[in-house]
Order: C-alpha cells, then sequence, then structure tokens
C-alpha cells in the first residue's frame, strides 16, 4: 500500500512539474518580446513593460468608442500630432520607452525600448515633465567634449532635455569611435551617470534624429521590474578588443551588431487626445553647474 500511495505522490508530483513548465514556456512565447534573437518584438511589449499605458493618463478616464477618421479638431484632439513621438525615462529600472499615438487617441503604443543609466543620485535629475529643446544646434554634431572630474570625456549624439541634463552616448576617453569607455559601457541598465541620460550610440542616434525639439521627455519612477532590466541587459552586444560601440552604425565598425534589427515602423497618424497633453504640468529648466556625464 505504501508504494502505491508513493507511486501516486511522485506522479502528481511529475504531472505538476509538466504543467509548470508548459505554462512558462506559454508565458515566454506569448509575452516575452525579447525571446528570439536580437531583435524586439514591439507587438508583445505593451504587454511587458511596466507602463502599459502612459503614466501621463493616469487620472484621465480614457474615451472609446470613436474611429480616428472621423475625429475632427472640434473634439479636442489632433488629427496629426505634431510630436508623433512621446519619451518616458524610468529611473527605477534604467529603461526608456518611447511611445507613438494609437488608435485610443493616446501615446501608449511603444515602438522602441531602451537600455540606460541615469544619475547615481536619482535627486539629480528629478521625476517631471520636459521638452526637447528648440534650439539643439549645440547638441546636432556627433561629438560632444563633456564634463569631468579626471580625464576628458566626449559622446556621441547629444540631445538637450533640460538645461545641462542631455541624452548621449556611453563616454569616450578620447574622441576616437575606438575608445570607449568599456566600464561605463558595461554599467548600462543602472544608474550610473553625474546627471545625464547614457544610451548605446545606436539609441542615443535614433533619440537625435527621430524625436524633434519639443517631445515630451518624462522623467519617473516606475515599479521595480527586474526582469526587463535583464532582458535588456542579456542582449547588448558585447565590445570587443576593438573599442567600438558594437552598436555604432558607422561603416567602418567592425565589431558591428546592432540590437534593433527591425525599421522604425511608421508613425499612423492617429488624432492625440488633447486633454491629456493640456493637463501635463511641464518643469522648470535646471541648470547644474555641477553636472557631470
Amino acid at each position: 500500500m505504501k508504494e502505491k500511495s508513493s507511486a501516486k505522490i511522485y506522479a502528481a508530483m511529475g504531472g505538476i512539474v509538466v504543467l509548470l513548465v508548459i505554462n512558462a514556456l506559454l508565458v515566454r512565447h506569448f509575452s516575452d518580446p525579447f525571446g528570439k534573437g536580437a531583435a524586439i518584438d514591439m507587438d508583445n511589449l505593451a504587454d511587458y513593460v511596466v507602463s502599459r499605458s502612459n503614466l501621463m493618463y493616469d487620472d484621465i478616464p480614457a474615451t472609446s468608442g470613436t474611429e480616428p477618421a472621423k475625429v475632427s479638431p472640434s473634439d479636442g484632439k489632433l488629427l496629426y500630432p505634431e510630436y508623433p513621438y512621446f519619451i518616458e525615462v524610468d529611473k527605477t529600472n534604467q529603461v526608456i520607452t518611447v511611445f507613438t499615438t494609437s488608435s485610443s487617441g493616446r501615446y501608449d503604443k511603444p515602438v522602441r525600448v531602451m537600455l540606460c543609466s541615469t544619475a547615481q543620485n536619482p535627486n539629480k535629475f528629478p521625476s517631471g515633465y520636459w521638452k526637447l529643446k528648440e534650439n539643439r544646434d549645440s547638441a546636432r554634431n556627433v561629438w560632444r567634449a563633456m564634463k569631468s572630474h579626471g580625464s576628458p570625456l566626449y559622446a556621441q549624439y547629444c540631445t538637450q532635455i533640460t538645461g545641462d541634463f542631455l541624452f548621449h552616448s556611453v563616454p569616450y576617453t578620447d574622441k576616437k569611435k575606438d575608445a570607449l569607455d568599456q566600464k561605463r559601457y558595461a554599467k548600462l541598465g543602472t544608474a550610473d551617470s553625474g546627471g545625464c541620460i547614457r544610451l548605446t550610440v545606436e539609441n542615443a542616434k535614433w533619440i537625435n534624429e527621430n524625436c524633434k525639439a519639443g517631445t515630451t521627455v518624462h522623467i519617473t519612477e516606475n515599479k521595480k521590474n527586474p526582469s526587463l532590466t535583464k532582458a535588456l541587459k542579456d542582449l547588448m552586444p558585447q565590445v570587443d578588443a576593438s573599442g567600438w560601440d558594437p552598436t555604432d552604425p558607422d561603416p567602418k565598425n567592425p565589431n558591428y551588431h546592432p540590437q534593433y534589427t527591425d525599421e522604425t515602423p511608421e508613425t499612423e497618424g492617429y488624432p492625440v487626445d488633447n486633454t491629456g497633453l493640456k493637463d501635463i504640468k511641464y518643469s522648470k529648466e535646471i541648470w547644474n553647474p555641477n553636472q557631470f556625464v
């Protein structure tokens, strides 16, 4: 009798293990946008990122049942958004999500997700809303000298958010593409900067070229989601002896391994819920003379 009971227990345990494995595989298949190679599956991203609908709309009732083609300016919506993107910087998980508008009329459709490094001191660049600057001539150059406590540092593809706080690439120890600061590159996904927001060259270049002046940037702190940060970290191409950022699309890059293999989808021209935009309280400009890279 004891042998039969033991056999039943083991069989039940085996069945539970099988069910757990099947469940894990199903969850990964349907909800993990990072499961196949280096291409990020944007179709599943909305169900994976912490901010499933943009935080700017948390307290605004959702609209429904309106066909985008029938919306007119008198409905309080903008038929063709002047700013196709909305950038959310999550200091908790060190992840940037870029949204565009969906048929809901809101910026709630993710089009790109990026690993970043924000300030070691989260209060250095506090949470709030800003607009990318109109006068960005000084930030348009590929190379820019950065403030540093020690040796000179340089960065590529700088885009001004407010004052001397920028989006930019991981720093370089020299104004040469084979002089990437590999230690700082390895720390992407952690709060490691002096205040600016660091990215791979691929992502810094994308923001610089696609998110025009006036685009809203939301600096925030979301719930912890270590699996999201780890998934992006695991996909980061590794630096080799060449010293180049492996995501740099420069044709001379001997170690080119982009993280995004698909082109960014065209924005679909859905109208914007202008009510939400009007309710945003933008923060005052921040100038910090002690701001470092």
